[in-house]
Parts: structure tokens; sequence; C-alpha cells
């Protein structure tokens, strides 16, 4: 039985950051003392933040399944947790995104024995979720990844020759987004560098479409989200839309004067991508810079949570299923805004040749996706594809 309230110490690998109470009634988090290593708090606490309290309750909040979630009730259910905050501290706080964790009063516990990098966990909670089976949840161990993995997708950490991560979509009963998510990164693999893009495959898990990643660090290195790495207000600007898609423009000005040329780099990248696939869910929480911890060096994490692509949201599905003379233009305009000034000298539009058999293949796998709706897609697909091409020619 959890405890209301419950002292507990931020963990960065074996050594101790900093105290916290948990008050689990109110869904609190309440900052204590600095530890002997606090100099490994979470990115962007540090000693002399103002406000330690209000970035450590957002730490955790980052580290909690998503209420969107379409099985979030029944894993709720399953586990006597109040919440998805309340589920997150059944464990021990363990992630394949860092290194941090809590321990409890008189625990004697090692990094080294009992991280998921190294060690090979229980991974039955993650097979029954993908099976629906949530009554089965009850005896399973809690101390797994999933524990602290957000996102509204249906989803599970498999040890399968090393961690990886199972992904139903949003919906479990629709396969659409594991599919498309696959699609997306072939597309990726075609316009970015090996190393900018993670490997996806899509296979059947008891008979549903899922999409299957790696983990994407190893355990000398951490991922830090945009919204940590990046003031806050660049994430709306980069996605923020008005009449003359200024914030855009501006997005790429501020992150011109902090001085960070492959981020620039990768983002203008990524904006092309988007305009290509017309993905919705690109927002600073699915983008990730990771840390070396030796070195403190930062390069951009992997392209990864491709959901939403070529349609496949639940807004998407419905513009590309009743198509009229207008979805082009919307689609223009919610992910046309490219920049001739730009470095395009990345793009080899050969590497795109043949990409309209890889939709067909893909997307016929979906019953939404009719031959009708596949050839829609098709032809956003070309119209974006010359937005981009003709981009490149004003460039020239």
């Amino acid at each position: 039985m959890t405890k209301n309230n419950e002292k507990l110490i931020l963990m960065f690998k074996d050594e101790e950051v900093l105290a916290f109470n948990v008050d689990y009634s109110n869904e609190r988090i309440m900052f204590l003392e600095k530890l002997d290593g606090f100099n490994r708090a979470p990115y962007g606490i540090s000693e002399d933040g103002n406000d330690i309290n209000a970035k450590l309750i957002s730490f955790f909040m980052r580290r909690t399944i998503a209420p969107q979630r379409s099985d979030y009730e029944k894993i709720l259910n399953a586990t006597d947790s109040k919440s998805g905050f309340d589920f997150s501290f059944k464990g021990h706080g363990l992630s394949l995104s860092n290194h941090y964790w809590f321990k409890r009063d008189g625990e004697n516990l090692r990094y080294s024995d009992i991280n998921f990098f190294t060690n090979k966990w229980d991974d039955s909670f993650a097979r029954a979720i993908l099976k629906e089976d949530y009554e089965a949840l009850k005896h399973c161990d809690l101390n797994v990844p999933d524990i602290v993995t957000p996102g509204w997708g249906v989803k599970g950490w498999i040890y399968d020759n090393g961690p990886k991560l199972y992904k139903l979509g949003i919906h479990a009963d629709h396969p659409d987004e594991a599919i498309c998510e696959v699609l997306a990164s072939k597309l990726a693999k075609r316009m970015f560098d090996s190393g900018e893009v993670t490997d996806y495959e899509l296979k059947k898990v008891n008979g549903k479409y899922a999409s299957i990643s790696s983990c994407m660090i190893d355990i000398n290195e951490e991922m830090v989200s945009m919204h940590d790495f990046l003031p806050p207000e660049l994430g709306f600007m980069y996605l923020g839309k008005d009449k003359n898609k200024s914030l855009g423009k501006k997005f790429f000005e501020k992150v011109a004067e902090l001085g960070l040329p492959d981020i620039y780099n990768f983002f203008v990248k990524l904006t092309c991508f988007r305009t290509l696939c017309f993905i919705s869910d690109l927002h600073f929480g699915n983008i990730s810079v990771i840390r070396n911890l030796n070195d403190g060096s930062i390069r951009v994490a992997p392209l990864y949570d491709l959901g939403g692509a070529f349609g496949s949201s639940k807004t998407g599905k419905q513009l590309i299923a009743n198509a009229n003379s207008g979805l082009l233009l919307m689609i223009y305009y919610l992910f046309g805004d490219l920049d001739p000034s730009w470095d395009y000298s990345w793009y080899d539009p050969n590497k795109l040749v043949g990409f309209e058999d890889e939709i067909r293949e893909y997307l016929s796998k979906s019953e939404f996706y009719t031959p009708q709706i596949i050839e829609t897609v098709i032809d956003v697909y070309h119209q974006q594809k010359k937005t981009l091409d003709d981009m490149i020619k004003r460039k020239d």
C-alpha cells in the first residue's frame, strides 16, 4: 500500500542528488534539500536556480504515462494507482532515457545492479499490455521502464536482444499510427544522414501491427528534451501558425542567435521532412538532444516518435477520407513553411525516387487506407515535394 506522503532520494546513478517529498493524495512534489551530488541534478536544475521545486515537478510530470492513453484507466485499476502520477512512483523510477531514479529510506541498491541498460528486466508487464491482458498486470513486477515512459500511444518495453519499444499506436485497435510511423521512418532515412533517424521495424504482435525501435542511448548518455534544452517559448514558435508564418521564421532567427548550428540545420531538415509527410505530432516533447555524460558534449537525438504522419492522426484521417479542393491548400498552409534562404545542399531529390511504391506498400496494410485514399496521400506528397523542389530552384 502506497503511503500518503513519502520522502525519497533522487539518484543519478549512485550519487545522491536531492531529497524530496511526495504527497500522493494531492499529487504534489516538494523539494527538501540538496545532497552531495546536486551538481548532477536534471538538466535545467542548477545551484543558482530560482525555483528548483517547479523544475523538479516538471521533471517528474514528464515521467508519467499520459491520461490520453486508451488503456490508461485499465493500467491504473490493475496496479491500484490513483493516477499516472501515483503509478510513476510504484517502482524506482528507472528509465531508458536518462540515469535518474529514486530510492527510499533503508534501501541499499546499486545502479549497476538495477539499471535497464546493462540488466535484463522482467518484461511481463509490457507483454501483458500488448496482449491487452490487463488483469495480468496485478502480478507483474513494476520495476520496469514502462512506469516512466510518457506519451499517448499504447506501448511496452520488451527485452528482445536488448531493449525494444513496441508501439501499437494511440489506439490499440487502430494500426494506422504504427504503420505510418514506420513509413515515415523510411522517408526520413532517405533524407537524413545515418544516425539522424531511428530505425523502425513493423511487426504483427498478437494480430496487431506494432512499430518497433531500439533504445537510442547507452549507459554513458542521456536524452534531454527540447523542452528543457531550448527556451520554452521556442517550441510554440516552431509549430505556431499565424497568417504570415512569421513565428516559424522567428524560431530560426532565435536558434541562430543561440549559436547552435547543428540544431539549426537539424530543424531545417525536420521542417522539410514535415512538409513531405505532413506529420502532426512533432512537438518539443518528441524532439531531443543526447548529452554525453563523460564530456558533456551535445548532439541532436535521432528523429523518433513519428506518429500522425501521412494523415494517420484522428484529424488527418478525417481530412484525407473526405478530400476536397481545399485539402491541398490547407496542408500546404500547415506544412509548407520553407525558406529559400536555408542551405539545401544536403537534399538529394534522387533519393526520393520510388518512394511512392513504399507509400502504397505500407498504407495498403491498413483497412482505412483504401486505394483511393492512398492515391490522395500520394497526391499530397507530390504537392509537398514540388514545394520543396521549387524552393531549391528559387535559391539557385
